[in-house]
């Protein structure tokens, strides 16, 4: 993830992702419209762990930023809206749907995270960012908000297409 603009300026990587909790997700609404080929869901994820690899370098709010290591992410109460627009054709006799614009938008109630060997091991300064990052979560998750949606949109809206590129349309919406 590269996040330039604002307050923070950094270049992170995550890998060997595991993340836990969204099965226990709560379906708000889903509102399916055939004849726009739209499709709106909203739901509710009490609870989002997620524990990798990481690594980054840059600054946030003006304080330098620098390690790689183990990554944790604490993220509860989260409301989550997804829409998805397709748009129709046909292959072999059947309608599929091929998803040409996915967008998200979400909110948490509260994170937390910690940050395995910042600094090059510096107990002190990591600790003290650590510290910095779960204090400031609110102000932060706002500046790396449209990164972070812009990423988990084009990520779903792959997996989505894969779905609905499988199965035609009368088989996943039936009438």
């Amino acid at each position: 993830m590269n996040q330039g603009k604002g307050s923070i300026m950094v270049q992170s990587k995550y890998k060997d992702m595991q993340i836990y909790g969204p099965s226990q997700f709560k379906l708000r609404s889903v509102k399916v419209d055939t004849e726009k080929n739209k499709v709106k869901i909203k739901l509710y994820l009490p609870r989002l762990e997620m524990i990798g690899n990481y690594s980054i370098q840059g600054r946030i709010m003006m304080l330098p930023i620098a390690g790689h290591g183990i990554s944790t992410g604490n993220y509860t109460d989260i409301e989550a809206t997804a829409v998805m627009q397709g748009e129709k054709y046909e292959k072999d006799g059947e309608t599929y749907l091929n998803i040409k614009e996915f967008h998200t938008d979400f909110s948490i109630g509260h994170a937390s995270v910690h940050l395995t060997n910042l600094f090059e091991g510096d107990k002190q300064l990591g600790d003290s960012m650590n510290e910095f990052l779960n204090d400031n979560w609110k102000s932060l998750a706002e500046e790396i908000k449209p990164i972070l949606e812009k990423t988990i949109s084009d990520l779903f809206k792959k997996f989505s297409n894969k779905i609905y590129q499988k199965y035609p349309l009368d088989v996943l919406l039936p009438p």
